[in-house]
């Protein structure tokens, strides 16, 4: 059968901040498995093509550009993906468009919201099934039923109308993660991507003060034991760990590093380093293979599965940082309300390794969670502050977001606490869609506005103290210096939460 997957175009709820253009990882893996299975398989990424339409809040390609591909390509299968509430609106919105030029193409729509809500999809007639969970399978099952080779019945992982009321059919998650085939990076032109990023839309935003790479990002595991109260994985991706190979991770780096001459990898993981072993024993291939690529770990790491042996190998691999998620300075609020089952003695221990081996050092943090007080937020906030003037962690500090398909969310809701329901609103970056009897989001401002005002302070003094710090920055821009004028654009068109 003839597939076509589409990310579609973003909605910029944001009209400060730029989107994000990194490669689609989940629709390349998904096109490699349904390739293998013998179908012909087509991408169109919306966000490499900026058109210039009327609506000033729509990024990517226009909804004429996309109908154009799919008459020329005639698919039986359409794949969406929607990863963000916020974007739910422009997915319905392109559904419907489809539908309403090309009636007989079957219209299938995935991600964290439609996982979590598919009702608020099949709403709209457009879309004949939506993907509860992982991809592969799912879409390639689904191919089979129109192929006449499945009943409906046996499709896993499938919500569907019969009949006006909801359907859902039992899912189950892919236990052997190898069985899947490498991203089909044949299918795109990454050169277009490392475009996007040298122009400012790399895959990850907040690392404007470095020279774009030939990145790409990947991600080696799925699914996740520990039970944050605003984590959106587990409906996605279950709570159980499940992990490729050593081997396969790093012939996929390989592949990257040699095929493709990627020089930057993030490793977009949730629990990159949860099973030591399988991780160091990846650090030790790379080591052996001598692959020479940087890296880090933007979507952050627990600091309590980084030991000591495991750094020094960290050390010899080109990683650029590392970013840990802390969340929350004080323990007993760490444990009873985010449960995230983190010793902050071990994050300091890991801190202090990564001074000692001067790995450059990233922390999230978090504050407006439902039953936080204002102590707790300020004993969060002087956390972070301590950790950077004691070990040089960078902070990212940013408000709590109570997303579709957490417990954070049925908690806020419960409670009256939501500002607002419209997942178009109260969830652009640097803003709180939470308000309780402790706290409002003004407050919240006011909090972060104070924490950076101490942090750039602080991080002034820093790079007269430690010259090493001081002669990374300049190092930046005197090898980059084209790059002064990127950075100018980009910290000036958005809202960070670091340079405010």
């Amino acid at each position: 059968m003839k597939i076509l997957l589409i990310r579609p175009p973003q909605l910029e709820v944001d009209s400060l901040s730029s989107t994000a253009v990194g490669i689609p990882i989940g629709m390349l893996s998904i096109a490699g498995y349904i390739n293998k299975k013998g179908h012909e398989v087509k991408i169109f990424d919306s966000l490499l093509y900026p058109d210039r339409i009327e609506d000033k809040t729509h990024y990517g390609a226009s909804f004429e550009r996309i109908g154009k591909t799919i008459n020329e390509f005639k698919p039986d299968i359409i794949g969406i993906a929607n990863l963000f509430s916020t974007q739910m609106k422009k997915a319905l919105g392109l559904t419907e468009y489809i539908k309403s030029i090309y009636p007989d193409g079957k219209i299938v729509v995935g991600g964290p919201h439609a996982t979590a809500r598919p009702e608020e999809f099949l709403v709209s007639s457009s879309i004949d099934f939506v993907v509860i969970g992982e991809g592969e399978i799912t879409l390639a099952e689904i191919a089979e039923y129109y192929d006449g080779k499945k009943d409906i019945t046996e499709v896993n992982g499938i919500a569907y109308m019969k009949e006006g009321k909801l359907q859902l059919n039992k899912s189950e998650y892919i236990q052997d993660l190898d069985s899947i085939p490498y991203p089909a990076y044949h299918l795109v032109d990454l050169e277009e991507y490392f475009k996007m990023s040298k122009a400012g839309r790399g895959s990850r935003l907040d690392d404007i003060f470095h020279e774009p790479k030939r990145e790409v990002s990947i991600i080696t595991s799925r699914g996740c034991p520990y039970e944050c109260i605003f984590c959106s994985i587990h409906p996605t991706m279950g709570y159980k760990f499940r992990y490729h190979s050593p081997e396969y991770v790093v012939g996929h780096i390989e592949l990257l590093v040699k095929m493709y001459g990627v020089d930057f990898i993030h490793f977009e993981d949730d629990n990159l380093t949860l099973n030591q072993v399988r991780f160091e024993k990846i650090l030790d291939m790379i080591i052996e293979k001598g692959l020479e690529f940087g890296w880090d770990t933007p979507n952050a790491v627990r600091a309590d599965a980084l030991s000591l042996s495991i750094l020094k190998k960290v050390k010899q691999t080109h990683v650029r940082s590392l970013t840990i998620s802390i969340e929350s300075g004080n323990q007993e609020f760490l444990n009873n309300v985010v449960k995230k089952n983190l010793d902050i003695e071990k994050v300091i221990e890991t801190a202090s390794n990564c001074k000692k081996l001067r790995i450059p050092l990233h922390a999230y943090y978090i504050i407006g969670f439902p039953h936080e007080t204002k102590e707790n937020i300020q004993q969060t906030i002087d956390f972070a502050y301590k950790m950077m003037k004691n070990y040089n962690i960078k902070p990212h500090l940013n408000f709590a977001m109570p997303l579709v398909g957490t417990e954070m969310y049925d908690i806020a809701k419960e409670n009256g606490y939501l500002v607002t329901e419209d997942y178009t609103k109260g969830r652009v970056f640097g803003t709180s869609s939470i308000k309780t009897e402790h706290f409002t989001p003004e407050d919240l401002k006011i909090f972060h506005r104070n924490f950076y005002k101490r942090v750039k302070n602080l991080y002034l003094m820093q790079m007269i103290q430690d010259p090493l710090i001081l002669l990374r920055n300049v190092k930046i821009f005197l090898e980059f210096p084209k790059n002064t004028i990127r950075i100018a654009k980009v910290a000036l068109k958005r809202t960070s939460q670091d340079y405010k």
